[in-house]
This record gives C-alpha cells, sequence and structure tokens, in this order.
C-alpha cells in the first residue's frame, strides 16, 4: 500500500464510519454496528458527526421490515421467526442496517440469530446489553435493494408487547460518509397466546388420556385438524406455561404425548392452534 493511501486510511477511520462505506473504493468495506438502531436510548449513523449530510429519513428510499412466519405480528412464546429486512434506494448499490428486538423495558426480548452476510454485535445502552443483528463486510452489495434475513426466537414465555427496531443504510460509492441516506422503522410484535375466557368459549374439546396424570398427557391424531401448527398449556389462570410447536411434537401410537413432567401439580387446559388461533381444546390435571 502506498503512503498516500495509508494516510487516506488514516483519516477515513478517524471520522467514524457507522455503518459502511463505498463497496467500489480502495477502503475495506466496515462491518455494521450495534446499538444504532433508532430504538429509545440509541441514535442512529445520521447523527452529527457520521453519515449526517441528510437529515434522518429525508430521502426517496426506505427500510421495511418483514415476515411470512409472523402472522398479523403475533408471536407464539418459544416460537422461532424468519425475519427479513429490505433496504431500498433508486441508483444504489450498497446497504447496510442494524437489527434490534427489544421489551419496554429496553432488555434484549427473545435471541436474535444471525442468517447468511448478517452477524450479532452488542453494545451497552443504559446499563443493558443489547444484540444486534448487523451486516458483514460488503454483503450488502446489490443494485437499487437488499434484503437481509436471519431468525428470531422469541421469548419463552409471554412477555406481552415486544418492538422490532431497524436502521438501514443506503450507501453513494463515494468511499467516504458525506452523501449517504439513513432510513428508520420499527414494528410492534405481541402475543399469540390466547386467555382463558377465549379458551371456554365456543371451542371443540379434544379427547385427552390418562387424565389425571403424572408425567404426560396423549391426544388421539383423529383429534388434530391439519392446520394446527403448536399447542399451548394454559393454567387456571390464562397464562401460557408451555408451548410445543408441531415439529416438537412426539408420535405415540396413534396419538400425540406432550410432557408434563415440569408442570405443577394442578389443573391446566391443552390448546391446539393454528396461526395462533386456538381451534381445539380440554381440560387436565396434572398429579405428581
Amino acid at each position: 500500500m502506498t503512503m498516500k493511501k495509508l494516510l487516506l486510511w488514516s483519516s477515513f477511520a478517524i471520522a467514524g464510519i457507522c455503518i459502511l462505506t463505498s463497496a467500489s473504493s480502495d477502503y475495506d468495506n466496515p462491518t455494521g454496528k450495534a446499538g444504532v438502531s433508532g430504538a429509545p436510548g440509541e441514535g442512529t449513523c445520521a447523527d452529527s458527526g457520521c453519515h449526517s449530510s441528510y437529515a434522518l429519513n429525508s430521502g426517496t428510499g426506505s427500510v421495511t421490515i418483514s415476515s411470512a412466519d409472523l402472522t398479523n405480528w403475533n408471536y407464539v412464546p418459544g416460537n422461532t421467526y424468519t425475519i427479513s429486512v429490505t433496504v431500498a434506494q433508486t441508483n444504489i448499490g450498497l446497504f447496510g442496517l442494524c437489527f434490534e428486538a427489544l421489551k419496554p423495558s429496553g432488555d434484549n426480548a427473545g435471541t436474535l440469530v444471525a442468517g447468511t452476510g448478517t452477524q450479532i454485535k452488542t453494545k451497552t445502552v443504559g446499563g443493558v446489553v443489547r444484540r444486534s443483528i448487523t451486516h458483514n463486510t460488503n454483503t450488502g452489495a446489490s443494485s437499487n435493494s437488499h434484503t437481509f434475513t436471519f431468525t428470531w426466537n422469541a421469548p419463552a414465555t409471554d412477555e406481552g408487547a415486544i418492538m422490532f427496531y431497524v436502521s438501514g443504510m443506503a450507501s453513494n460509492g463515494n468511499g467516504n460518509t458525506a452523501g449517504d441516506r439513513i432510513y428508520t422503522s420499527s414494528q410492534e410484535v405481541t402475543s399469540g397466546a390466547v386467555g382463558l375466557e377465549e379458551v371456554i368459549t365456543g371451542k371443540n374439546s379434544v379427547s385427552l388420556y390418562p387424565n389425571p396424570s403424572a408425567d404426560q398427557i396423549l391426544c388421539p391424531t383423529s383429534n388434530i385438524p391439519s392446520t394446527v401448527s403448536e399447542a399451548y398449556i394454559i393454567d387456571m389462570q390464562g397464562r401460557t406455561v408451555l408451548t410445543v410447536s408441531k415439529n416438537q411434537w412426539i408420535q405415540k401410537d396413534n396419538a400425540i404425548a406432550f410432557d408434563i413432567t415440569s408442570l405443577n401439580e394442578g389443573n391446566y387446559m391443552l390448546c391446539l392452534a393454528s396461526k395462533g388461533q386456538i381451534v381445539r381444546s380440554a381440560n387436565f390435571q396434572k398429579t405428581h
């Protein structure tokens, strides 16, 4: 590397790159930065001293969050969902992102798992170590838009409303921080778990045996509609205490066996659901 390039690289690093630079420049394209999603307590890369040529969300581009798995943006505790973030702007060829899933308290909600071209980075915000999905070097290189795909494991228990926050960059490819656009978006995700009243009212029952039981209950497969994708067990206060996705079910003879050894002694309901909506349910008793 020539002395001229070394001097240019030093100036470039001091400038405080937040998300990315041009893939076509002489400089290494850095990876994304955590804690710039625009979530409460955070800034974005449009802040002063960074990619601040334009005001936040002032361009003609966009950043959007989508998921084919999250029907009506309802999550089922313990389930895993595919999340896609698309950053777009006409005549742009390099894009980046910072994505977070947070509880109202500001803590991480569930677990983010990086996909192709993305990674996990962390930053402490308000005493909480927040986990962000960010891009890897040059992985956002594509014409006019780029979609980053990764997964989100929902919390094991009902955490109520959760917020997704994302910022995206559309780089103009000039090799420095000037002229890039930053866009933000957010999406509320609510629990698909249901309360006791919905279970009791107007639902078709299923057969469960043995009942009472200390270790497992079985539901005949003939009682389970083909559209059912998950099962909930809820207590008498309407709280979801166990969620079992269809791919976790255990086949036993002509029935599905549900392990209830972790439950305390008492009365419960098994609820069979399709896309977060209960279609069948039945009471059972857990004994020691």
